[in-house]
């Protein structure tokens, strides 16, 4: 996962945009709630005047409005709502939802056999898997048991049990609504305690010192045992004394490394660190030197856009209050053996922030793209040096690293280290020396390999001044579980106060997958605009289908039908984006279980931006199945 410095951002950046106000999220949220309430109200009366007649069904719809406003709103009863919601429960426990609790956990039991633990990175599959697992479990779950429950109410007339009673249409909708919540709750709760045991549990593993070898200068080598398809090698020195003891480190296999402790003669093995994290990455701002030491905003194109997971013009991600230009990665390559080189500059570096005595770490994730296949087993070589911003004359001599391709790498810049100074050598102080008076670093990265290319973007290298807790990291991810599952309850609602069960979950599905396809929607219409959108648009691509035509030829039809066939696809494409882009992406604008796989703390921002979207969809939902039920219940 590459995460960008926009996914960091604080709660009031997101909020507000104070650089780009059209862009913010609260003018966007107040843009779409105010649409959804316009588009609510026109289908409102045309359903009424469908009924009623024009003149008539205007006067209904304002007297819903009417209605919402003087009466229902002020006089909502907590106390209402509390008992409805209880009733729902309930009507959910005696369908035996439970069952789904049950199906989880045996899952689990069972899960081990199939989890490759072969992988390279076994902590990101287990976090994947019970992660994904609960997601899709407890959004059918609020898919199923909030679509079919009002419907069915209504069609077995219990539901005038209720209406004959003091009770609002406010509080049954929301009543509904929380009644649902509280059983996803409780039922989550116990499949998140069970996942962080599980995964927790599945990657613990022990191992034995199976060889020793005395190096001659007081240190020893050793190599420990074969378990869970993989051993560590291990360095340390000899304890001072009988009861002394001896620490040493393995190297980092699948993730995770092993204390090593000697105590006299005997060796203890501590248990896997390192493979569950939640890192917090500081990120700095990018920018490249070409072959000849200039710089430049990019680096170098090598034509390889894939290399970077789609982070195109077209692969962008979209989340609420992040415009797709905003987004747009700035990447480049800088070319091996050259003065070419990619410059982060870090702010905030601090001795408060970065307290460790043995220097700063820094992770990379950077790319290769080799002129020269001749060797392809062993990794590009790179250097980083470190500068100060404002005397570019200190600078620290190159340290040099190995190239992880597809993984991250982790380096550490020595609080003390040889450099140069106006061209004197010396030992320079990371803190006093190389970082300036404002607290900023320059880290220089170069390709030291020559006709080879390093490539670099925002996100591949930050330093990381703290972690956070693996347990709390998980607890926030399915918290956005819990947000999915609410988002999914309130249109379910939304939609069971005017259609029936099976429809509404339907619709519900629909709306849920519109936003899933909301990315590929986006594609389609931005190669379109370019005129590149290989095979056209839909109408285009069902005559080709007909005709049997190849999707990279032009259309074989006569000029006007070609423009009648694009005006209806751009207006369909156009349409489908637009509905799209309103509805919930619920993976990207509610998924965190991408940041707990690959290590990364969910920062409290990021949950209270998830909040704040999923209350204002919540919102939307309210009102529309407060209207419509209102109907309902009138033209009872």
């Amino acid at each position: 996962m590459m995460l960008q410095p926009e996914d960091f951002w604080s709660f009031s950046e997101w909020l507000l945009r104070p650089e780009s106000f059209l862009e913010s999220a609260l003018l966007q949220g107040v843009v779409l709630v105010a649409l959804a309430i316009l588009v609510g109200l026109l289908i409102g009366y045309l359903v009424s005047a469908g009924r009623y007649g024009p003149g008539e069904g205007f006067y209904a719809v304002a007297r819903a409005v009417r209605d919402l406003v003087r009466d229902d709103l002020p006089g909502t009863s907590a106390r209402r709502i509390y008992a409805l919601a209880r009733l729902a429960a309930k009507e959910a426990f005696r369908r035996r939802v439970l069952v789904v609790v049950a199906l989880f956990m045996v899952g689990l039991l069972f899960a081990g056999w199939y989890l490759d633990r072969r992988s390279s990175d076994p902590a990101r599959l287990y976090i994947s898997f019970v992660l994904t697992a609960t997601n899709y479990l407890i959004l059918f779950l609020a898919l199923f048991i909030s679509t079919f429950s009002l419907p069915a109410d209504i069609k077995n007339r219990t539901i005038y049990t209720i209406v004959t009673k003091p009770v609002r249409a406010t509080e049954i909708v929301l009543g509904r609504i929380f009644g649902f919540i509280g059983v996803g709750t409780l039922m989550l709760a116990p499949m998140g305690v069970a996942s962080y045991f599980f995964v927790t549990r599945g990657l613990q593993h022990d191992h034995e010192v199976v060889d020793i070898k005395d190096l001659g200068d007081g240190r020893f080598e050793g190599k420990l045992s074969y378990d869970q398809f993989h051993d560590h090698t291990f360095t340390l020195d000899a304890p001072a004394g009988p009861d002394e003891v001896a620490l040493g480190l393995t190297d980092a296999v699948r993730g995770h490394r092993h204390v090593v402790r000697r105590i006299g003669d005997r060796y203890v093995i501590g248990e896997p660190t390192g493979a569950l994290r939640a890192r917090i990455p500081s990120y700095g701002t990018l920018i490249f030197t070409d072959r000849a030491g200039n710089l430049d905003t990019k680096g170098i194109d090598v034509g390889s856009e894939k290399a970077w997971g789609g982070y195109g013009s077209a692969g962008v991600s979209r989340l609420v209050g992040v415009t797709r230009e905003a987004r747009r990665l700035e990447y480049g390559y800088m070319e091996g053996g050259t003065l070419g080189s990619a410059i982060y500059t870090f702010r905030n570096v601090t001795p408060s922030r970065y307290p460790d005595e043995e220097g700063i770490a820094m992770e990379m994730s950077l790319r290769a793209f080799r002129t020269i296949k001749g060797d392809i087993v062993s990794g590009l070589n790179g250097s980083i040096t470190l500068r100060n911003p404002d005397n570019p004359q200190i600078e620290s001599n190159p340290i040099g690293f190995v190239v992880q391709e597809y993984d991250v790498s982790e380096e550490r810049l020595p609080r003390q280290l040889e450099g140069t100074d106006a061209g004197r050598v010396r030992m320079l102080d990371l803190f006093e020396d190389l970082v300036s008076a404002d607290g900023e670093l320059e880290v220089i990265i170069r390709c030291t390999d020559r006709q080879q290319y390093l490539g670099a973007t925002t996100s591949s290298v930050y330093l990381r001044p703290a972690e956070s807790s693996f347990a709390w990291n998980l607890a926030k991810s399915y918290l956005s579980i819990w947000l999915q599952m609410v988002m999914v309850i309130a249109f379910g609602v939304m939609f069971s106060t005017f259609l029936s069960g099976p429809v509404a979950m339907v619709a519900t599905f629909v709306c849920v997958l519109l936003g899933f396809m909301a990315e590929r929607i986006y594609d389609i219409r931005y190669y379109m605009d370019r005129g590149e959108s290989m095979g056209g648009g839909p109408i285009e691509s069902l005559v080709r289908l007909l005709r049997q035509d190849a999707m990279t030829t032009d259309l074989d039809v006569d000029a006007v039908a070609g423009k009648v066939i694009q005006g209806v696809d751009a207006g369909l494409i156009y349409t489908l984006d637009v509905i799209a882009t309103s509805l919930p992406n619920l993976p990207k604008m509610l998924g965190t279980a991408e940041y707990a796989a690959s290590g990364f703390d969910i920062f409290g921002s990021l949950l209270a931006r998830h909040s704040v979207a999923t209350l204002g969809y919540v919102l939307v939902a309210f009102l529309i199945g407060y209207f419509f039920l209102k109907t309902r219940e009138i033209a009872a």
